[in-house]
């Protein structure tokens, strides 16, 4: 990425490096922008010409050094299934495999936009950044983002919100410096499915659950069934 390459008339900003091992540069806002969410969704529209997918942040200086993992997003029913244990998912005698998808929903990016919608008026991440990554679940890897670090490897994450994009129409909107804000165009419609799906997002971020839910399993895979924004956050 040059200036040459950057779409036209963004708000004031610059390129810098995405240090670390993955080399790529990013382009990043100088400051918070109070209509962040309209420049996503314009940005968001126009990524497939321009191979920038946009991403909201928190703070202008998110980017890293140094990220544990590697560059290749993994297969996250490998990753899954090795991060299950018995009292991970008390209602799980094993591995259940992957959830399986709903099929039908909501319009991905309508949701998408939508959903940095709600970042931006909820004031959680109004900087702007983009991104030289083919879909949002790879963001991760070229941001060398740390803030599951305690946890998993940013190739781990990077491979679970693949799954996630492909099986339920997930789409990457936003970072915080240990939080992670997705749509979800097409959630499970069976509950048993939602338990499942419940038990991988617990397996990918348990401080969420640790911090939120006296009793996760009673009530979240219902939740699953109608919300269309999942937020993740690593302490």
């Amino acid at each position: 990425m040059d200036a040459t390459s950057l779409p036209p008339a963004l708000p004031p900003g610059r390129i810098v490096e995405s240090y670390g091992r993955s080399g790529r540069l990013v382009w990043m806002s100088d400051r918070k922008l109070p209509d962040a969410d309209v420049w996503w969704r314009r940005l968001y529209a126009d990524r497939a010409r321009t191979g920038l997918y946009p991403v909201l942040l928190e703070y202008t200086e998110d980017t890293y050094e140094f990220a544990a993992g590697g560059e290749v997003p993994v297969d996250a029913a490998a990753y899954f299934r090795d991060a299950w244990e018995p009292q991970s998912w008390p209602s799980f005698p094993a591995w259940p495999g992957l959830a399986a998808p709903a099929g039908t929903g909501a319009e991905p990016d309508a949701c998408a936009a939508e959903a940095a919608a709600a970042v931006v008026r909820e004031d959680r991440a109004r900087c702007l950044a983009l991104v030289q990554a083919e879909r949002g679940a790879d963001v991760p890897i070229a941001l060398n983002w740390p803030g599951m670090g305690n946890h998993m490897g940013k190739d781990e994450l990077s491979g679970v919100l693949r799954s996630w994009e492909d099986r339920f129409g997930a789409r990457l909107v936003g970072l915080g410096h240990g939080d992670v804000y997705l749509s979800a165009a097409i959630p499970p419609k069976d509950l048993q499915e939602a338990h499942v799906l419940a038990g991988e997002h617990y397996l990918a971020c348990p401080d969420w659950f640790h911090n939120n839910f006296d009793d996760w399993e009673s009530t979240y895979p219902e939740e699953l069934m109608t919300v269309r924004q999942w937020r993740f956050w690593w302490d």
